[in-house]
């Protein structure tokens, strides 16, 4: 399973935390959502996702796309 590095830049993380709040979902949400779309993951993996702290995978960034209803690039976005 191929997984994207956000060790030295947590700009991942912080942009599904954005997309999250402005889709007014809490974690639980999100990870009862995945869960849906048989991407087993915790609550406390999800956070650390966020958080910067581990890297998602491809298919967990794939599924949040149907979720947070966006596109893949926004996760790569640079917010000012």
């Amino acid at each position: 399973m191929e997984r994207v590095n956000q060790r030295e830049n947590h700009l991942l993380g912080n942009n599904i935390k954005r997309l999250r709040l402005e889709n007014n979902l809490r974690n639980k949400d999100i990870v009862a959502q995945l869960q849906l779309h048989g991407v087993g993951i915790t609550t406390g993996t999800y956070s650390k996702v966020e958080m910067g702290l581990n890297n998602p995978s491809v298919d967990l960034l794939i599924a949040l796309t149907d979720i947070l209803h966006c596109d893949f690039n926004e996760f790569f976005k640079a917010i000012k």
